[in-house]
């Protein structure tokens, strides 16, 4: 029947297709996962450096891992199950086992597995790229504020942004469209700043107010907007893509991060209060070092620096200083390409091929992360360095110290105890042993024990019980009491050590770090660094992460990459222009946002003019909207919503906490394990989508399927992708199936509506409009074939969820 429908309404669903990857980001795939193991473990047989090259495979070059060896090709991109390489990688039965002295860890050699599958993307070329030298490439230039270009429109622009965009508009004679109509706009504007659909009551008011003034109106509508608690959970989830936010470690040992959530809302609140962003990122950085005027903000800042720790870990790790390198490493690579935009962990081995950040660089940013401690609440037989928690409240730490002083006594206690249980069990067999002359004495003996074991039982029991319980606790991190610099690992490798480098950051930015203590880790100075506005990174970093999500493309293509092998901007001048905008408004998210969707260029309609579309397909120059696609969350959001089901409320705790719970040892909260955490985890929970539990290796369908990206990587952009399997999911899952169920009892429990008027409100929930007579038509016939208009309404809804007008932001 829903097929039916779709048919006689003339929607489709969702059409199949292969999604592309980017060169940018497989190329930066390579350089974190693919070279370091290849310069650690295989130049030293299959490189122009080998004194005999092995088996005629030379590894170091493009060319030379395509063309193969002596055994035939070493890889087939794209199938990564028929290359000889994996096959030697994985010590085949039938394959040369590589590197033959010991296989490589199982993450790593998943890595080359998915390395092949995206089509082996390999940047090198038969001449090695020179660096670019520090300064000269643009992103390193300092920010400075452009003049507006003259543009022959001079009455079109309405804000400095339609400035720069109509100047390259005009310049490639193109012309912008009209502005979208009213209820276009108002979807558009909800979906992009909360990521849920106007109601029909919204709409009906902002169509009457914009009827009188229609600038006005717009205003109202996005300061509502920006004031509703529902832009917190729409924003803080763009931020988690970028902090690869996820509630479990992944990799080998994939174990529980049961306060995981704290963070997430932490991130929530940022958005919500609009914390200023440069503060936001230092307390990412060092939040524990911030100055604070009560526990509770010392606390709020403190929660931000899980971003450093929330990352993978490889708890399977059996060498210490390996662990701690691969920790800094994941600290390394979130924190550049986060705030700065640069891939600075292709440093680790080497020094960059295509940005000047050299391995020195890299290995000073390292002693500062190696020189702080790692509180995640997470351990594994083989690696318990991380299970600490911080302690949250006034008292905290206190009840730290109370119940450690408390365990302790009990301890001794206990101890004590035993001992004289001992005694008492020694005296017990000596009486059952001896001789009747010898009792009477013996028991004597055995009364004043008794006595104490009575008295220490009652005791033991009174500590044990003024233990108090442990406060509540989160991620973070803080400074170690032994800091110290690192040297440069060779190749990467810890067996192979160099000179040591000073605590410092990227010598390629123009500003100065504050020095380092002895007895500082250097994450005070490394966020005041980041977060000075001399660094000509930050704001154009973050002003270009809000420009993707408000049009569906950076102003820089490539959001965590300003580097070399990243995209140039398209509007260099104006992703300045906003940069010192945003500074100078103190750094406020709502501001830039504000000042973006009132300009003209964000409010153009989605028309499109077959001549303008033939020399710019893209849209890249702005001249209309680019129709974007709902992302998961707004999706699931969205039909949470129009159902009546969905809980706006903020969610405390999460999923993975609870199920934590039921193995008191964290050695214990392997997911997977005998079913651990699969078994128990609901995704059928009526909050917004921020709030669904998301273990790596362990996602939502309703999310993953539709683009939720890898929370191992930092990602700025998400995949578009168009597949089969998100047809089928929206056709029989379980969560459109109810949500349908319960939008049709919704509509029909409204009083006073006749069969056109129920169509009609169907129309407005859904996609904002009404239904063109020959909708309505069609309608009356398909509910006219139900005996049920339960059963009829159920259907409609159902295929409303499939259109692609309501995956779609216009």
């Amino acid at each position: 029947m829903i097929r039916l429908l779709v048919i006689l309404l003339g929607w489709a669903t969702v059409s199949s297709g292969k999604a592309e990857i980017r060169d940018g980001k497989g190329f930066e795939f390579f350089e974190k996962h693919i070279r370091p193991v290849l310069v650690d473990r295989c130049y030293k047989c299959h490189s122009a450096q080998a004194k005999k090259l092995k088996g005629g495979l030379r590894l170091d070059t493009r060319e030379g891992l395509r063309k193969g060896g002596a055994s035939g090709d070493a890889i087939q991109p794209g199938n990564a199950a028929e290359s000889l390489l994996i096959q030697a990688l994985r010590h085949a039965a039938d394959a040369p086992g590589m590197p033959p002295d010991a296989p490589l860890p199982g993450n790593v050699v998943n890595a080359f597995v998915a390395w092949v599958n995206m089509g082996a993307p390999d940047p090198r070329t038969g001449a090695e790229a020179v660096p670019a030298e520090a300064g000269q490439h643009w992103s390193l230039r300092p920010v400075t504020r452009p003049e507006l270009p003259m543009v022959k429109r001079k009455n079109w622009p309405r804000d400095r942004v339609d400035h720069f965009i109509l100047a390259r508009m005009e310049a490639q004679n193109l012309v912008p469209v009209d502005s979208a109509d009213d209820r276009t706009l108002l979807r558009r504007l909800h979906l992009d700043l909360i990521g849920l659909p106007p109601t029909p009551k919204e709409t009906a008011t902002f169509l009457k107010a914009a009827a009188r003034d229609r600038p006005a109106a717009i205003e109202q509508v996005v300061d509502r907007l920006l004031a509703s608690p529902q832009f917190g959970p729409r924003w803080g989830r763009h931020w988690l893509d970028v902090a690869r936010y996820a509630e479990s470690s992944g990799l080998s040992r994939n174990m529980l991060y049961p306060m995981a959530w704290r963070y997430r809302n932490y991130v929530i609140r940022a958005f919500n209060t609009d914390k200023p962003y440069d503060q936001f990122v230092r307390e990412q950085i060092a939040g524990d070092l911030l100055p604070h005027d009560s526990p509770a903000q010392r606390d709020e800042q403190t929660m931000g620096t899980a971003f450093l720790t929330i990352g993978p870990k490889t708890l399977n790790e059996g060498g210490i200083e390996q662990f701690n390198y691969n920790v800094a490493d994941d600290q390394i690579d979130a924190t550049t390409r986060a705030f700065l935009g640069l891939t600075a962990a292709c440093a680790r081995c080497h020094d960059h091929k295509y940005d000047p950040i050299s391995t020195r660089d890299y290995y000073a940013l390292a002693g500062i992360f190696l020189s702080s401690v790692n509180h995640a609440g997470v351990a594994t037989n083989v690696r318990d360095e991380h299970v600490g928690t911080y302690p949250l409240g006034p008292n905290g730490a206190k009840l730290v110290a109370e119940r450690k002083a408390k365990q302790k006594e009990w301890e001794a206690r206990q101890k004590i105890y035993l001992g004289v249980i001992k005694k008492r069990d020694a005296l017990r067999k000596k009486i059952a042993e001896a001789p009747e002359t010898e009792k009477t004495k013996l028991e004597r003996e055995l009364k004043p024990v008794l006595a104490k074991v009575s008295a220490l039982n009652r005791e033991v029991s009174a500590l044990r019980q003024s233990i108090p319980d442990p406060p509540p606790g989160a991620m973070a991190m803080h400074d170690s009491n032994a800091t110290a610099n690192s040297p440069v690992l060779l190749r990467g490798s810890i067996r192979d050590k160099g000179d040591v480098v000073p605590r410092g950051a990227l010598s390629a930015v123009p500003v100065s770090l504050r020095k380092i203590g002895r007895a500082e880790s250097g994450r005070l100075q490394l966020a005041e660094w980041i977060t000075d506005r001399r660094n000509p990174l930050t704001a154009r970093v973050m002003v270009n992460r809000v420009w993707l999500h408000l049009f569906g493309r950076g102003l820089v293509p490539t959001p965590d990459n300003f580097g070399a092998l990243g995209q140039r901007p398209t509007h260099p001048q104006l992703l300045d222009d906003l940069a010192l905008r945003f500074m100078g408004h103190d750094w406020s998210v709502k501001r830039l946002i504000r000042a973006i969707v009132l300009s003209r260029t964000y409010q153009l309609a989605s028309t499109l003019h077959p001549s303008q579309h033939t020399r710019d397909p893209g849209a890249q120059w702005y001249w209309r909207a680019t129709p974007r696609r709902l992302d998961a969350e707004a999706l699931r959001d969205s039909i949470l919503f129009i159902s009546g089901t969905l809980d706006p409320s903020v969610l405390e705790g999460s999923q993975v906490e609870t199920i934590s719970k039921q193995q008191s040892n964290p050695l214990q909260r392997e997911i997977g394990r005998r079913e651990y955490y699969l078994k128990d985890v609901n995704y059928d929970i009526p909050h917004r989508s921020i709030y669904l539990p998301v273990a790596r290796g362990a996602m939502p369908d309703a999310l993953s399927l539709f683009g939720l990206p890898d929370p191992n990587l930092v990602s700025g952009k998400r995949r578009v992708t168009t597949v089969p399997a998100q047809g089928m999911f929206l056709l029989n899952s379980k969560l459109t199936r109810d949500q349908s169920a319960a939008a049709a009892k919704r509509l029909l429990e409204v009083q006073g509506l006749d069969t056109d008027g129920r169509i009609r409100l169907a129309f407005e929930w859904t996609i904002n409009r009404p239904p063109h007579p020959r909708e309505s038509a069609k309608l009356r016939t398909f509910i006219g074939q139900f005996d049920s208009a339960k059963a009829a309404w159920d259907e409609i809804f159902h295929a409303l969820f499939l259109t692609g007008e309501f995956r779609t932001v216009y």
